[in-house]
């Protein structure tokens, strides 16, 4: 038979025992939930410190920005920023990409919170300011003198330029700038006849009064001046470099001796030795402006021929059969040195002239330097007679200026491009007189970036 269990009642002591574990356990909870709440108390009052401490500091740095302040209307960034990125991308050659680089570079070095615009914000700030300016150009009292030059193709367009300068603003010391330039007009086409010229020009004129026209001889250019009866005043690059053309352009000497140099640089390519000895590049186009590098390289080369090494001057041993040549050469290279020097940087008048004239003195031409000496009084007469036509006494004579344009222009784009010009068209007129805050808040309001599609598509069916 199995034993029934008997249960036996607990004693006193573990009792007692049992009590005492629920109050100590009871204790220590209450003590831990003490903790944990004076902890989450001391949290909370450090969070709130710490983050009255950053909006402070937020507060401060916000107020020393001196990029941030008025904003155009619908645009997240400060004009001080546009400003600063439009002088950024007229300088040099920097692309949209260089100019947001350099801002960041720039906020990082200053400590600056402001944000910085992506490259294709960037490419429509300086459209919409560009088209503005050019929808906007000031105008002036009195005529202006107007420079007008169509450029190379991109892709399958071509872009017309016409500048102008107030003759009351003309400097007399020096040649003319950027900044001193209106842009008057700028267009894309597939190509630009006389009429189509013509048609801008008369637009042109109807607030700002043309007295003349420099640019070169192209013949749809001249067509559109005859009709409109504008006078036009010939670039001396061209027309210093269309002489020369006359004089050595069938001239058997001179052809010898752009091949033997071009035989050179294919020898001497990629020689390390020899590099230093090679000849400049001739350009294909307005090769009888651009002969003169070579024409001081054969001069350094003849003045040091002692110092050179034997295969050296066996190499160059035709400068040697060449030198009365090449000293003609250099002779014609101070005659148009001297002529651009005084045309291009002080205008044409009878002081300049007259100073001209007394270097043409002092040198002892041969039979085809003398030729071009007769070439260069012949323009300089023409000169004088425009002058009396139009009664003024110092005349613009140069169009540096309108090609410095273009330079910068395709420094930014690329010529190879299929699709041909764009509305980047208009971020030519960027590069004159600096923008203020309030032009650029009155382009970003009042141009869109349909505007901007729909006037090159005008543009493209002029």
């Amino acid at each position: 038979m199995q034993k029934s269990k008997i249960k036996r009642k607990p004693s006193i002591r573990q009792v007692e025992d049992s009590k005492n574990k629920w109050k100590i356990r009871a204790i220590t909870n209450r003590k831990e939930k003490d903790y944990l709440r004076r902890r989450n108390k001391e949290v909370v009052q450090s969070r709130d410190l710490w983050k009255a401490k950053y909006k402070a500091l937020q507060k401060t740095s916000k107020g020393s920005n001196k990029l941030d302040g008025e904003k155009a209307a619908k645009h997240h960034y400060s004009l001080k920023v546009i400003v600063l990125i439009i002088a950024l991308y007229k300088y040099g050659g920097m692309s949209l990409r260089s100019c947001r680089h350099s801002l960041c570079c720039m906020f990082l070095c200053l400590g600056l919170s402001t944000k910085v615009p992506s490259h294709s914000s960037i490419r429509n700030w300086l459209c919409k300011c560009g088209m503005y300016r050019i929808e906007n150009s000031p105008v002036v009292k009195g005529g202006y003198v107007v420079y007008i030059d169509e450029s190379i193709s991109f892709g399958s367009e071509k872009m017309l330029l016409i500048l102008g300068v107030p003759l009351a603003q003309i400097p007399k010391d020096r040649s003319l700038s950027h900044e001193d330039m209106t842009i008057l007009f700028v267009g894309a086409s597939q190509e630009w006849k006389a009429e189509h010229i013509e048609e801008e020009l008369v637009k042109v004129a109807v607030n700002h009064p043309i007295e003349y026209v420099v640019s070169d001889r192209g013949n749809n250019l001249r067509k559109a001046y005859k009709s409109l009866n504008y006078m036009h005043i010939e670039d001396c690059t061209h027309i210093l470099a269309n002489y020369l053309k006359k004089i050595y352009g069938e001239d058997e000497e001179f052809e010898q001796f752009k091949k033997l140099i071009g035989q050179l640089r294919r020898d001497w390519n990629l020689s390390k030795s020899n590099s230093q000895y090679m000849p400049p590049a001739m350009r294909a186009k307005m090769r009888f402006a651009n002969i003169f590098p070579c024409v001081k390289w054969a001069k350094k080369m003849l003045a040091q021929w002692d110092d050179l090494s034997e295969k050296v001057q066996q190499k160059l041993m035709f400068l040697k059969d060449h030198q009365p040549f090449i000293e003609s050469l250099i002779q014609v290279e101070i005659i148009f040195k001297t002529l651009c020097d005084k045309l291009k940087n002080k205008g044409f008048g009878i002081a300049q002239k007259q100073a001209i004239l007394e270097q043409f003195a002092k040198i002892k031409p041969t039979q085809k330097v003398d030729i071009f000496i007769q070439n260069c009084k012949e323009y300089l007469d023409n000169l004088t007679l425009k002058s009396e036509i139009l009664k003024y006494k110092h005349l613009l004579c140069s169009s540096d200026i309108i090609e410095s344009f273009f330079g910068k222009f395709k420094a930014k784009v690329s010529p190879n491009s299929r699709s041909g010009l764009t509305e980047f068209v208009f971020t030519i007129a960027t590069f004159g007189r600096t923008f203020s805050t309030q032009e650029v808040k009155k382009a970003l309001e009042s141009i869109q970036c349909k505007d901007l599609v729909l006037e090159k598509k005008r543009m493209g069916k002029t």
